[in-house]
């Protein structure tokens, strides 16, 4: 049983670095930092006694993902039970909260409140307005984390050109937008496409930014997982190097942006045939998504999933199968059936029943994710034609 005690200047703290945008990232970066094995007691005995009954009674990994989703939960109900409804759709907050919303991985309930700031945006200061474009930036990106890429194109397309006239090609918020459609094709599978989108980013970011800013590292980051999307491993592998070193050193190694970085890196070490060095950053990422974000935040099944790769690509299948589904499971849950990710999880569930030689179980998986796949992503898109490979095999 836990609890959330906040003092009064506390809950004010918070309900301020919710409402500017500067000021929101710290709360995303403080949570990541919630850790019980760093916890202090004014009696260093009983410190000690404490965390030792903790570990034996409940476990730490166990025990920082119920702090952390406990304080996930109260925060946010914190911050709407304070927010007058005649303020909604003009404050600040009510496009901060869905933010914080959407990187909970809680993208159901972001959206409307996105929705909401975007609506009240365009009619009160029009759709030029550079508070409009941010959050036509927001609503694109909720919209394709939930799978809905062609929702979400023509939203990023109206943010990048507006910016870019508005502001020209190196101001902050066109490098986002440039950035944010670059991935968006990149996961459409326009590789093509994204790559100069990405190197302009990120060119521009180092130049304007620094190389250490957040925003280029995750630039960094998305050029190398490009590059590794098209075999060019050793064009990847230096980008990939540098944004998860400059992250571990800026952010910390249980920042959401580190983790993924540090599962990039295991995928990019998988691909160059090194397991060995590829498992551990794998687990590291994991365990530690599992306690900062929870067990269905889209970052921790997209980690899963990662893992369970890894083991069966070692012949570990019976490690590996529990991984497959609970990714499968979580994902059917939180993003549906018809969401890319979830159609990849199917895939790969297919696949290892199949490596199994589990053939009458592998054949209905492996037909339900080529024909939704089909129909989400087109013909001619990566994963399509993977999971046609698949069946054919079979």
């Amino acid at each position: 049983q836990f609890d959330v005690v906040m003092s009064s200047a506390q809950q004010a703290a918070f309900e301020a670095a919710l409402s500017l945008r500067t000021d929101f990232k710290s709360i995303l970066a403080s949570l990541s930092k919630v850790d019980v094995r760093k916890a202090k007691c004014r009696n260093p005995e009983d410190t000690k006694t404490i965390l030792n009954e903790l570990e034996q009674g409940v476990g730490f990994v166990e025990c920082n993902t119920l702090v952390s989703g406990l304080l996930r939960e109260a925060l946010v109900a914190q911050a709407l039970g304070r927010l007058a409804a005649a303020e909604r759709g003009r404050s600040a907050l009510i496009n901060n909260l869905g933010l914080l919303l959407y990187e909970m991985g809680k993208l159901e309930e972001a959206r409307p409140l996105l929705e909401e700031a975007l609506q009240v945006r365009r009619e009160t200061l029009g759709d030029r307005h550079l508070s409009t474009l941010a959050s036509v930036n927001n609503m694109g990106n909720v919209l394709q984390a939930m799978g809905k890429r062609k929702e979400a194109r023509p939203l990023l397309e109206e943010a990048l050109q507006a910016t870019r006239e508005a502001l020209g090609d190196r101001h902050p918020n066109t490098l986002t937008s440039i950035n944010n459609m670059g991935v968006l094709l990149k996961e459409m599978g326009q590789l093509k496409e994204a790559r100069p989108l990405l190197e302009e980013a990120l060119q521009a970011k180092r130049e304007t930014l620094g190389n250490r800013h957040r925003s280029t590292l995750a630039s960094i980051s998305n050029l190398g997982t490009l590059l590794m999307d098209m075999g060019q491993l050793g064009e990847a592998r230096p980008l990939c190097k540098e944004a998860l070193q400059a992250q571990r050193e800026t952010l910390g190694n249980r920042h959401p942006d580190t983790l993924v970085s540090i599962g990039n890196m295991g995928v990019l070490l998988k691909a160059m045939g090194k397991l060995g060095e590829a498992r551990p950053l794998h687990e590291e990422a994991l365990q530690a998504q599992r306690e900062t974000l929870g067990d269905r935040h889209p970052d921790t099944l997209v980690s899963i999933g990662k893992l369970g790769n890894l083991l069966k690509t070692i012949g570990q299948l019976e490690e590996a199968r529990p991984l497959y589904e609970e990714v499968v499971q979580a994902q059917r849950d939180t993003l549906g059936d018809r969401h890319a990710s979830t159609l990849v999880s199917i895939s790969n569930m297919g696949a290892l029943l199949k490596a199994m030689g589990k053939l009458g179980e592998a054949r209905p998986l492996l037909e339900e994710a080529l024909q939704a796949i089909r129909k989400t992503l087109g013909d001619k898109h990566p994963h399509t034609q993977f999971a046609a490979r698949r069946l054919r095999v079979l």
